[in-house]
């Protein structure tokens, strides 16, 4: 993990924990978010950049028939473990898989 105390930081955010709890519950798109975390758009879209610099959201493409494509959002993240040594904080950040990843590395037998 990179800097924990970023990381705590981040996560310190009411807005990015609303955010991950909503995303994990199901994708949603960035004006769904909004709603949610009671922020504008601009806002969420800073706070997901931030989580995709971690990765702990990651981005889906919708195809939409009209031809304008949307983006879903759905959290990473499965949990962290914080552990304290004579030297410092060690973070430990497990993320969630998903069925899809499996089966490609299923696939390509890795």
């Amino acid at each position: 993990m990179r800097d924990p105390e970023a990381l705590a930081d981040l996560l310190g955010d009411e807005c990015v924990r609303t955010i991950l709890i909503e995303a994990k519950k199901e994708p949603c798109s960035a004006a769904e978010l909004s709603d949610c975390a009671g922020v504008s758009e601009p806002t969420v879209y800073r706070r997901l950049e931030r989580l995709r610099e971690y990765d702990l959201v990651a981005e889906d493409i919708q195809p939409v028939t009209d031809g304008k494509n949307y983006k879903l959002y759905r959290t990473e993240l499965d949990g962290i473990k914080l552990d304290l040594s004579e030297d410092g904080f060690e973070i430990t950040v497990s993320r969630r898989e998903w069925m899809a990843d499996r089966f490609t590395r299923f696939v390509e037998g890795s």
